[in-house]
């Protein structure tokens, strides 16, 4: 039986829920900001630099504020909005992680940025009365604390370094095929998930 000594996991959508794009964008971004000004911030890797660690927070937000259909619209609005793609961590979840840590080193590895950091890490304290993350994980890698961001064989070549994984006993499990295809290509085995049914897939580890 091939040994396993290591699970990756991303956060969005593995771990935190999340809402789907089209209704976090109905739901809190087009009603707000210029629906043009959010394409065209995309189509110039704004949103990258952000989750890479090139601008603040500070930064982040007063250029969004700029976008604004409210000129008024305050710092604490615009956060609000922009988590609002955010949902829950049921419980379950990170019990099974908590399992899963008596056989494994447990990694996190995402794309996110610092208002979402902050946002999840309050949300756990609240939830379980601390950041159950720091007991959970033995590394967490994130790509604005990086200066990396999958799907670029870099992140994945920085983790197996940093983290000293042997590639063929580790898996790693995402919810987006492209982010899969460069550490596959470094020996890792991928687990593309479907949320619907990553718990019951995940329990074949215990």
């Amino acid at each position: 039986m091939q040994k396993i000594s290591t699970l990756i996991f991303d956060l969005g959508n593995v771990i935190i829920d999340l809402k789907p794009d089209p209704v976090w964008h109905a739901e809190d971004l087009l009603p707000n900001f210029n629906a043009e000004k959010l394409h065209q911030y995309h189509a110039d890797l704004f949103f990258n630099e952000y989750e890479t660690g090139k601008l603040s927070s500070a930064d982040f937000v007063q250029k969004i504020k700029e976008i604004a259909h409210d000129a008024g619209i305050s710092d604490d609005t615009i956060m609000r909005h922009w988590n609002g793609i955010l949902l829950d961590i049921p419980k379950h979840r990170i019990e099974l992680l908590y399992e899963l840590k008596q056989k494994y080193t447990l990694i996190l590895l995402s794309n996110t940025n610092d208002i979402h950091l902050d946002f999840i890490i309050n949300y756990l304290q609240e939830q379980f009365g601390k950041n159950s993350f720091d007991e959970i994980f033995t590394h967490q890698f994130y790509s604005q604390k990086m200066g990396l961001r999958k799907p670029n064989k870099d992140i994945y070549e920085f983790v197996i370094e940093a983290a000293g994984i042997v590639p063929n006993e580790a898996y790693f499990f995402d919810d987006k095929p492209e982010n899969l295809i460069e550490a596959k290509n470094l020996g890792i085995n991928t687990v593309l998930v479907d949320r619907d049914i990553f718990l019951q897939d995940l329990r074949l580890f215990l």
